[in-house]
């Protein structure tokens, strides 16, 4: 389906905000530069911008910094500096703007002055850095700032959702700034971006580590922690499916009979299987073995094995022809 617009008059928007900041622009972002662009980059000061949005004026000139920083506006003072013919704020013909070209490396980090000055504008910042101090248990300096800043302005985390996420660092005892800013990354990149779903992450981070330890535990593995792609496994065999680590450590035993390397894909074929056939519990999981121990033999084919609840046979064949030795875990995932 297509749409027409029926509208007596139009101004130009850069491709760009579309194609490239969509995802990281927020609401205010996104007003303040159509309140530029249909006044053709005349924004009579910040003042009277503010006054038409209904916002602090701090928050508006971080909205216009933002598109600054992003290339897709510059001021006038900036056009003049490169000797340009005249100053032009932003594109007032249809012509599509060109694309940015990303600057290679991390972004480049603020002076101390411009941190100061952002605190001055915004002060849910000041208020975020001055919490992250008491909830981290140390005084986070430059180096947190900037990182929380970040998160903030590259990765578009609300200041509560950092909080949220600041919290959880401090449960788990991973306060350092490199821990914090690749958590801050993850959620960004996957659009963690609001309470719930920050409070539906954190939960399911708890849950992944709740059943690695059981795991762990009844498995006798080493590894203190599951890596990225355990993770990933852990959270849709709990959440998805919703398998306890009584049936995950069946699906391990399983594992382990008929390999000799410890391989959550193979875990994953089996309890996919059990998922499918409706085989919830260990009992259930006992009585499907137990009756297909007793079909005559010949008869055993890859279907009933499949509506027994257990893994195909041709991943069992596969597995043991290539692991023939006596098992040996380890705790990283080879698969």
């Amino acid at each position: 389906m297509s749409y027409l617009l029926n509208l007596p008059g139009m101004f130009a928007v850069p491709n760009a905000v579309v194609d490239e900041h969509l995802k990281l622009a927020r609401e205010l972002h996104l007003k303040t530069l159509l309140w530029l662009l249909r006044r053709g980059g005349e924004a009579e000061g910040f003042a009277a911008l503010a006054h038409w949005l209904g916002k602090p004026e701090g928050d508006v000139v971080d909205a216009l910094q933002f598109w600054i920083d992003k290339g897709v506006i510059r001021t006038g003072e900036t056009q003049a500096q490169e000797n340009a013919p005249a100053p032009v704020a932003v594109p007032a013909s249809p012509s599509p703007a060109p694309r940015p070209v990303p600057s290679a490396g991390p972004p480049a980090r603020p002076t101390n002055e411009q941190l100061l000055a952002r605190l001055d504008e915004q002060p849910d910042l000041r208020s975020l850095f001055r919490t992250a101090d008491s909830v981290l248990g140390r005084t986070i300096g430059y180096e947190g700032q900037c990182v929380l800043l970040g998160l903030y302005d590259n990765y578009g985390l609300p200041v509560e959702v950092i909080f949220m996420l600041l919290q959880y660092c401090a449960e788990i005892e991973k306060t350092n700034n490199q821990y914090i800013e690749s958590v801050g990354r993850d959620w960004g990149q996957r659009e963690i971006d609001t309470i719930d779903k920050a409070a539906d992450q954190i939960a399911a981070l708890k849950d992944n580590m709740a059943a690695w330890r059981q795991l762990r535990r009844l498995a006798g593995l080493h590894a203190p922690k599951p890596t990225a792609a355990q993770c990933d496994y852990l959270r849709r065999w709990q959440r998805e499916w919703n398998f306890g680590v009584d049936m995950i450590f069946m699906a391990y035993e399983e594992m382990a009979n008929h390999t000799g390397k410890l391989s959550f894909s193979y875990m994953n074929k089996v309890l996919e299987t059990w998922h499918s056939a409706g085989v919830a519990t260990p009992e259930q999981a006992a009585a499907a073995k137990a009756a297909r121990g007793k079909q005559p033999a010949g008869k055993k084919s890859k279907s009933s094995a499949v509506s027994q609840g257990y893994a195909p046979s041709f991943d069992l064949e596969a597995f043991e022809r290539s692991t023939l030795e006596v098992p040996v875990f380890s705790a990283g995932e080879k698969h």
